[in-house]
């Protein structure tokens, strides 16, 4: 066992699924698994999709949720970048939740934004607590539920005022799903000056997750190469690598590695590692050796028992310098409350509108009015 780690205390009650892409769980053989998580049939689910941490841009939501309501799942969007809805609402969308959708993007902004308007610890309630509710999403919105996670949150495209600006037109990389071509590989193309930071998660599973652990983004830095390194400055924790097209999935003591069959990733037959993805997707678990100078890879297996893979880190190294420098780089300057009334829940893709959801808004609405 590597220093600083202990396998006590493993939840054993959780429900997620975790993808290496952003849109990777809309994909027709991956999205019945987020559902069967539910335990429900699909046309009994409600999915809440957070779409902060790619702005709430509806291009994004499309690309991430819309397998789900094409096959009846009610889909709520529960957009807070340019909008502060009331707390009561914020509530409501999350308690009608059976799924937590995240999406990926910038998982700096998203979490300072969630922990200033509160929703972190809504969302701590209902996935920790007894309702149990599946926690989704890939690149970003796999990071934010471990204890942290290797982002690229200081890429300058993947700012606010970049990505509003753009609309969501330009290139990016949760965009591509199952694709060997990739724009920011291009060799014609000179590298950008940015670095992967670790980034705070909500903790609510502890490790460290590294999503397209074997991608090279615009830095022209592998994934897999870099948090090596990153891994090595915060020796306490434990490295869950999920390569682009794979997911890791978490069902109360248990995990899966899931994956559609025909895509690229990093496992050779041998069992080897390929950094230039000829081989088949898959899940790395990484750890520091006890003297702390070199990285312990391990394929993960595609079944197993959480407890044998997770261990709860004595103590985390954080990055604080890094994360003051993406706060002043990506300004969460948000309003704090909700600017007009009449906001509204939606559902997108001809699912159903809550109407509970419309009337605690006008409700809320009401109540400004007569302050």
């Amino acid at each position: 066992m590597s220093f600083g780690l202990k396998k006590s205390n493993i939840p054993t009650n959780l429900r997620g699924i975790f993808a290496g892409c952003g849109s990777l769980l809309n994909h027709p053989l991956m999205a019945p698994h987020v559902i069967a998580l539910t335990g429900k049939s699909i046309r009994d689910v409600t999915l809440v999709y957070l779409g902060t941490a790619s702005y709430d841009l509806p291009e994004k939501r499309q690309n991430q949720t819309s397998w789900f309501s094409d096959n009846g799942c009610t889909v709520i969007s529960l957009d807070v970048v340019l909008n502060a809805p009331p707390t009561a609402y914020m509530e409501e969308c999350i308690e009608r939740a059976d799924i937590i959708l995240v999406s990926g993007g910038n998982t700096s902004f998203a979490m300072r934004r969630w922990r200033r308007l509160g929703l972190d610890t809504m969302m701590r309630e209902a996935c920790l607590g007894p309702r149990r509710v599946v926690m989704a999403g890939g690149s970003a919105g796999a990071i934010c539920w471990w204890s942290g996670g290797h982002s690229d949150s200081m890429d300058p495209d993947s700012f606010k005022n970049a990505k509003l600006s753009s609309h969501g037109s330009d290139h990016d990389i949760d965009d591509e799903e199952g694709k060997t071509d990739n724009p920011d590989e291009d060799e014609d193309d000179v590298p950008k000056e940015w670095d992967y930071i670790r980034v705070d998660g909500l903790g609510f599973v502890p490790g460290l997750c590294c999503p397209h652990h074997d991608r090279i983004q615009s830095n022209g830095i592998l994934r897999a190469t870099d948090f090596d390194v990153m891994l090595l400055r915060h020796p306490t924790e434990v490295g869950i690598c999920i390569d682009h097209n794979a997911a890791f999935m978490i069902d109360n003591a248990n995990y899966s590695v899931l994956y559609p069959e025909g895509l690229e990733g990093s496992v050779m037959p041998d069992g080897s590692f390929s950094g230039d993805r000829l081989g088949k997707p898959c899940v790395w678990i990484k750890e520091v050796s006890n003297d702390g100078k070199t990285i312990i890879r391990t394929l993960c297996p595609n079944h197993g028992k959480l407890s044998d893979l997770l261990k709860i880190p004595e103590h985390i190294f954080q990055s604080i310098r890094h994360m003051k420098v993406a706060a002043k780089e990506n300004p969460d300057d948000g309003p704090m409350r909700m600017s007009y009334p009449g906001f509204a829940a939606k559902s997108f893709f001809g699912g159903n509108v809550v109407k509970e959801l419309l009337d605690v808004m006008n409700e809320s609405a009401g109540n400004e009015e007569e302050d």
